[in-house]
């Protein structure tokens, strides 16, 4: 699929939830950090969209932060979405993750706010709390809200199936890559070589029996979705 089209796709799962959002009860504000850290995961299609949105001065900004922690320590998923819910569903173990380091704050954040907000990845749009995270230590999500998280996510990994996925700062700096952002867009990016791992398309749901009935609307609009 072209890369304009997922982009659209992207922005369209982007609207679905975000009309789910609004509904929702949060503590969440401007300069509350807790959970930006470096812990995010994103696809190729989001960094794209971050990278060609962005004006070059705003770019080249933020390449710079991208070098100056590129050496530094960070969660790097060893399985996408689509391939733990394939696993799950053939009853398999999923590896453990490789937490190589403590979390750290994001190295977008300027004055403890997003550089990138009005672009922020799905990972960094879904994470809410219904409690001050700072303040409880943990964040309080009703379990609903975490299962129609999971649906979108493997959403917009299935609309990119033939992408990559990765920490935030690794894809970023993927994109930072004229060479590598051209061979994404043409379908040709070797996720392996580039560090990342490789999508799948969405094949069986991650979705509890529970919350079925109640995600029906939402599955609706996003088959509705053209990829």
């Amino acid at each position: 699929m072209e890369v304009e089209r997922k982009i659209k796709a992207l922005e369209a799962v982007y609207a679905v939830y975000d009309e789910f959002a609004r509904t929702q009860a949060k503590a969440c504000s401007p300069r509350c950090t807790t959970c930006c850290t470096t812990r995010v995961t994103v696809t190729t299609i989001e960094a794209f969209k971050v990278r060609t949105a962005l004006f070059p001065g705003e770019w080249s900004r933020l390449s710079e932060r991208l070098s100056a922690h590129a050496g530094i320590k960070r969660f790097r998923p060893r399985l996408t979405t689509n391939t733990l819910a394939a696993l799950c569903a053939e009853g398999g173990q999923p590896p453990p993750e490789n937490e190589e380091a403590p979390p750290i704050p994001c190295p977008l954040l300027t004055e403890e706010l997003c550089s990138i907000y009005a672009l922020r990845p799905f990972n960094c749009r879904c994470f809410t709390s219904r409690v001050p995270c700072a303040r409880e230590g943990t964040a309080e999500v009703e379990e609903f809200a975490l299962s129609l998280n999971t649906v979108c996510l493997q959403t917009i990994e299935h609309l990119d199936s033939d992408g990559c996925s990765g920490n935030l700062l690794d894809v970023l700096a993927v994109m930072d890559d004229e060479r590598k952002r051209a061979a994404y867009a043409a379908g040709t990016l070797a996720c392996g070589a580039a560090g990342l791992i490789g999508n799948r398309p969405m094949r069986v749901l991650m979705l509890p029996p529970e919350h079925r009935a109640r995600m029906e609307p939402f599955l609706r609009k996003l088959r509705e979705i053209r990829v």
